[in-house]
């Protein structure tokens, strides 16, 4: 065996389909993005993994959300939300904005200057992106927003949050290796 090939391993099926899929999306790391909306009047946020960009022109992007959630319900209602993209020493936030049935309210979070937009922008996050709903699809037990972005804002220097086998993680330095593939 090649000294930088790894042996290989065995991969061990869940006896539930659902289950299945569960572990074998928790392989795939993703940056974590809190999507921000309105709920009462109050800048509101998820944490999501399930973001993407869907197209340059126009530039648009899709985020999914449980259809049950009060962030899916106020964005529906409003046709409007924002993606925060979360740095890497934003954990605390993110772990915030993802506990299961709690409220998440943002207020102490938001950007002072973005305390009244219509989708509050995460102080310190590497980006923001503000969306108006372009379509929702229900897709099992989530909802698609894709949403057209109206406004995206960058932040510099930082690292990007990411998630990867139920934990937060960040991005390792470059190896030596890494650098001779991609010579090749």
């Amino acid at each position: 065996m090649a000294a930088h090939a790894r042996p290989p391993t065995t991969l061990h099926l869940a006896t539930d389909t659902a289950t299945e899929f569960t572990e074998s999306m928790s392989t795939l790391a993703s940056g974590v993005v809190l999507v921000t909306s309105r709920v009462a009047g109050r800048p509101w946020g998820m944490t999501v993994t399930a973001f993407a960009s869907v197209s340059a022109d126009p530039p648009t992007v899709l985020v999914s959300l449980g259809a049950d959630t009060v962030g899916a319900g106020a964005i529906g209602a409003s046709g409007v939300f924002g993606v925060s993209v979360l740095a890497r020493a934003q954990v605390c936030v993110a772990e915030y904005a993802a506990a299961p049935g709690a409220p998440k309210f943002l207020d102490e979070l938001v950007e002072p200057r973005e305390v009244d937009s219509p989708s509050p922008a995460i102080a310190d996050a590497l980006a923001h992106l503000d969306c108006d709903v372009v379509d929702a699809v229900d897709a099992g037990d989530h909802v698609v927003f894709f949403g057209r972005v109206r406004r995206a804002r960058r932040g510099f220097g930082r690292d990007p949050l990411l998630y990867h086998d139920r934990d937060y993680s960040a991005l390792g330095p470059t190896t030596e290796r890494n650098l001779r593939c991609l010579a090749s």
